[in-house]
């Protein structure tokens, strides 16, 4: 069965697929991802495997697709005939030829970079065929641990190493997530340096296992400690603070969460969720946020995306790029009027406004903005706008903008920043009160 249905892959292929054909549907995958350890986005050039199941038959498996600055594609990749049938996609980074790795082993040596021990995974269920891109969200399936090294030694730090953990995985798809295989040893994972003898990082299997980390000099000393019992997650970002001394290291667990979403401690005394003060993430109306502190003030980091009643689509509340897909929505947030984001109040100057921010949040001021937005790392997600005027979006393709609560005329219009794709510094500019636009809501200062 398997040998017919890769000989039917394989005349699809050959035969080609245009979208011009009656009836015929490439299959294209649009992806978001929170960070790679490379980059905050896929590459040209870079390939996923993409299996498509239909019930437990495989129509497509492990086809290798291309990503062309937008999109993933495959040449001649096309949709099965019945647009009512459902299926499930799983994908995965990097591309393997051998076909979808059920295990999968972290570099022993990550010197001259992490990308390769980072194994991203996707999965979308219930998918009928469509002729726009299927939207999928990577997620990291191993752990990352940064390791900032101060020394105070009178020799230079020539590099550092973790031991004492499994570096081979086995790798649940349908989470997805990773856990150590069983029976396999334990090896050590030379980390790679980020900043010159100060910053390092390691891809790591997550597990829990007594964890070891070694620092290396130009004197030809070797350095170890061990923590006793370090509880490693999927897709979790642990850091730990390093003090090299003449005559020993000194470890401490330390650090904001930046890249991935955050393990909390590596004894497994924090979880990283929740809305508390000290959190990386806010729990409001299901959904769970990933944050940011720029200064002294917490941002969320994602656009919002609550609807606080269903009537309001297309009344005050719009989908980015009128796009309803699930995925779509996660990755680019809603779009809000200014009079439903600030839920009926009145914008006064000077006063935070909640309006449908969560409790103990509020609609930024343009300042506000301005401020998070020369801020570092700040990676806006632009989502478009709804233009109540001509009834029809600007696509993300061409722009986005963040909203205020900034207003000089009673409300009609406000301010809101303005964003580029092709980039340059975000301007202020005036908008229309019924047009809808993206929301990042700031925390009350204390």
């Amino acid at each position: 069965m398997r040998k017919i249905l890769f000989m039917a892959l394989a005349v699809l292929i050959a035969a080609g697929c245009a979208e011009s054909e009656k009836g015929t549907l490439c299959v294209k995958i649009a992806p978001a991802i929170r960070t790679r350890v490379t980059g905050l986005h896929f590459d040209t050039g870079d390939r996923i495997g993409l299996t498509i199941s239909k019930g437990s038959v495989p129509y497509a498996e492990n086809v290798p697709m291309t990503y062309d600055g937008t999109a993933f594609t495959a040449s001649g990749l096309s949709w099965y005939n019945d647009l009512n049938e459902k299926s499930v996609l799983t994908a995965y980074y990097p591309y393997a030829e051998g076909g979808r790795p059920d295990e999968f082993t972290v570099s022993s040596d990550q010197t001259q970079g992490n990308g390769p021990s980072d194994l991203l995974a996707a999965v979308k269920t219930d998918v009928t065929p469509v002729s726009a891109p299927v939207g999928m969200i990577f997620y990291h399936v191993m752990s990352l641990l940064t390791i900032v090294v101060s020394n105070s030694s009178s020799a230079a730090v020539t590099g550092v190493s973790v031991g004492g953990l499994v570096p081979t995985a086995e790798i649940d798809y349908s989470a997805p997530k990773a856990a150590a295989k069983s029976g396999v040893a334990a090896a050590e994972v030379k980390a790679c340096e980020v900043k010159s003898g100060a910053t390092y990082r390691a891809i790591l299997v997550p597990q829990q296992a007594a964890l070891t980390v070694t620092v290396t000099t130009d004197d030809g000393r070797s350095h170890t400690k061990t923590l006793s019992s370090a509880q490693l997650e999927s897709g979790r970002r642990y850091d730990m603070s390093v003090l090299v001394t003449n005559e020993e290291i000194q470890i401490s667990l330390s650090g904001d969460i930046g890249d991935w979403e955050d393990g909390g401690s590596l004894d497994g005394s924090g979880s990283g969720d929740g809305g508390d003060d000290d959190s990386q993430t806010l729990s409001y109306g299901g959904v769970t946020y990933r944050t940011t502190t720029v200064g002294e003030t917490v941002w969320m980091a994602e656009n919002l995306r609550y609807v606080p009643d269903e009537a309001l689509l297309t009344k005050g509340i719009w989908y980015p790029d009128g796009n309803e897909d699930a995925e779509y929505v996660r990755e680019h947030g809603m779009l809000y009027s200014f009079t439903a984001a600030l839920g009926g109040a009145q914008a006064v100057s000077g006063a935070p406004v909640r309006g449908i921010c969560p409790a103990g949040w509020h609609v930024p001021y343009i300042d506000e903005l301005q401020t998070l937005a020369a801020g570092p790392d700040f990676g806006f997600t632009l989502a478009g706008m709804w233009n109540s005027i001509s009834k029809n979006y600007v696509s993300s393709a061409k722009s986005g903008y963040l909203m205020s609560a900034t207003t000089d005329d009673g409300g009609s219009s406000y301010s809101v920043l303005l964003f580029y794709a092709s980039g340059g510094n975000p301007a202020i500019s005036p908008q229309t009160a019924a047009n809808g636009v993206s929301l990042r809501c700031v925390k009350d200062a204390k």
